[in-house]
């Protein structure tokens, strides 16, 4: 799962193919158009980093509820998000971080 969002966030792959190839992997898990779908200038916008704390623009949280929320990450941090103590990853630019309250973290 995780390599076919990273090709989608890097903008490999539209979401109508992600849709497909998750669905073709037999996972349980669709990306919403209407909910946490990444515009071709969201995604164009969005810088990974070398590091967590240069991680800006549009990604993708997961929690482990079975979705995957749309969040806006400025310098590293979650904005209007905070995952508290729970474990989280932010799927952004093409990389995955782990989540640290609203922090991306190694």
């Amino acid at each position: 799962m995780e390599e076919i969002i990273l090709k989608y966030t890097s903008g490999e792959a539209t979401l109508e193919e992600t849709n497909a190839a998750l669905e073709a992997a037999g996972i349980n898990l669709r990306l919403d158009p209407g909910k946490n779908e990444l515009t071709e200038a969201e995604i164009a916008e969005t810088v990974a980093g070398e590091t967590p704390a240069e991680a800006n623009g549009m990604g993708l949280l997961d929690t482990g509820t079975g979705c995957l929320d749309k969040v806006l990450v400025v310098d590293g941090k979650l904005v209007d998000n905070d995952v508290g103590e729970m474990y989280a990853l932010c799927i952004i630019g093409g990389k995955v971080y782990h989540v640290n309250g609203d922090t991306l973290v190694e």
